[in-house]
């Protein structure tokens, strides 16, 4: 394939799954994965109009990261919180509950979505449209976060840049993302067992453009002028392909456990978890 590397430019890769006839690379010169699939930069077609949201997946299975984000992370009795791609708005009502002194306020691309926040969530703080068109000023918000949004985004070096000059010094970014090496080996265990098959959650290719590992995030936030990121261990999203299933959600709980537990004895330098958590420091 000759299509650029969306973080070093390079056209030399090398294809490492195909998904539905959609190639998924990985670069030769920086190590970083993405999808050779056309998305727009600012596509808004993840929520739609018709989409019955389900609220199990979107509201009650986060509920447990959110609290522990909040715990962790919002320490301070009062500061600024800005959630890009804010999507129905639950994290943003969740903070606007629990710490009432927090300013708080959500950017969304999808009008549906915003309705929905706006209309059922009741959060006249959600706006949309895209974050770098708000007018915030710079250097006054504590922390910015990014739930399942980075992986979207085809080129978010201009993103991350803005980001970057609204944040207070010494503020930060917050990541959350699918870890790639990991979320690979799922796919090909599941194209093994099942092959490939229509409707089944693969790498997602048209929609994760994307696939980050501990190192080409922390080439992303240097090319964005962040410090290196520091990764975290963090509960799971309590829900499996969308499933209701209560042994799924404590096998779920199980595995993640072990690779906390695998992470700290590591002295953090393995990480099993399908998910990456990260945060860039101005």
């Amino acid at each position: 394939m000759n299509q650029k590397c969306y973080l070093c430019g390079s056209e030399q890769n090398k294809t490492v799954f195909v998904e539905n006839g959609i190639p998924i690379v990985r670069c030769n010169s920086c190590g970083h994965a993405f999808s050779t699939y056309q998305q727009e930069e600012h596509y808004d077609g993840y929520w739609s109009d018709e989409e019955e949201f389900d609220l199990d997946w979107w509201d009650l299975a986060h509920r447990n990261i959110y609290q522990e984000f909040i715990e962790k992370f919002l320490q301070k009795p009062e500061g600024s919180l800005l959630d890009v791609g804010c999507g129905l708005g639950f994290f943003v009502k969740m903070i606007g509950q629990e710490k009432q002194n927090w300013q708080v306020s959500g950017y969304e691309m999808s009008p549906p979505a915003v309705r929905y926040a706006r209309e059922t969530n009741k959060l006249n703080n959600v706006h949309q449209g895209a974050v770098q068109e708000s007018g915030i000023p710079e250097n006054s918000i504590d922390i910015i976060t990014l739930w399942d949004v980075i992986e979207h985004i085809p080129y978010p070096q201009p993103l991350l840049k803005y980001l970057y000059s609204i944040l207070k010094p010494g503020g930060f970014l917050f990541l959350q993302t699918p870890n790639f090496p990991l979320q690979l080996w799922k796919a090909r265990l599941k194209r093994s067992i099942k092959g490939m098959r229509e409707g089944v959650h693969y790498l997602e290719a048209k929609d994760h453009i994307n696939n980050y590992t501990r190192k080409t995030m922390a080439d992303l936030a240097l090319q964005c002028k962040f410090e290196k990121p520091d990764f975290f261990a963090m509960k799971p999203i309590l829900s499996v392909s969308g499933s209701k299933s209560e042994l799924g959600k404590l096998s779920k709980l199980a595995f993640y456990l072990f690779t906390k537990s695998l992470w700290n004895l590591s002295l953090q330098t393995v990480n099993l978890n399908l998910t990456l958590f990260a945060t860039m420091k101005k």
